[in-house]
């Protein structure tokens, strides 16, 4: 019932095309789920790239997604044990015309550990380890500065062990 309860305010909260599948989805990419080719399927050509970082512009705002080196025993630097160019998180800023008033989210409180953002002032993270979201809010504007979407704690057995 909360997980629903928060993708429910999570498609009202985000108020464009993209309409988030479960709680740590952005436009369909979930991380553990998707791929490479998944990603580009949906956003197209990235305008920055890295071989495992790779940065796309689109109309509602930046993504950036965050891809698997390869299983923990072959290459264990990302630290998840899942196929090369498997998507392990995505970070979506929404743009000024997208931005999202964070009062209008209605998070619960309970599943949301809120800590200051040590790096800049008048902002806090709202994290959901079992949902695998953080939410990134300037507090004295009440927007939404960015979503990242992490695997959700379910998944912690296929962490790589170093």
């Amino acid at each position: 019932m909360l997980k629903e309860t928060l993708v429910v305010s999570l498609i009202v909260l985000i108020s464009m095309p993209a309409i988030a599948q479960s709680c740590n989805s952005w436009k369909g990419i979930t991380p553990l789920r998707s791929t490479k080719d998944d990603v580009e399927r949906i956003l197209g050509k990235a305008n920055s790239s890295g071989k495992y970082a790779v940065g796309y512009q689109t109309k509602e705002g930046r993504v950036t997604v965050f891809y698997s080196s390869g299983l923990c025993d072959e290459n264990p630097e990302m630290g998840w044990n899942v196929r090369e160019f498997t998507v392990i998180s995505l970070t979506y800023s929404p743009s000024a015309e997208n931005s999202t008033e964070f009062s209008e989210l209605k998070l619960d409180q309970i599943k949301f550990e809120r800590s200051p953002d040590p790096g800049m002032m008048y902002a806090d993270y709202y994290t959901s380890k079992s949902d695998g979201i953080v939410v990134h809010v300037n507090t004295i504007e009440d927007t939404v500065n960015f979503f990242h979407f992490f695997p959700e704690s379910k998944f912690d057995d296929l962490k790589c062990k170093k």
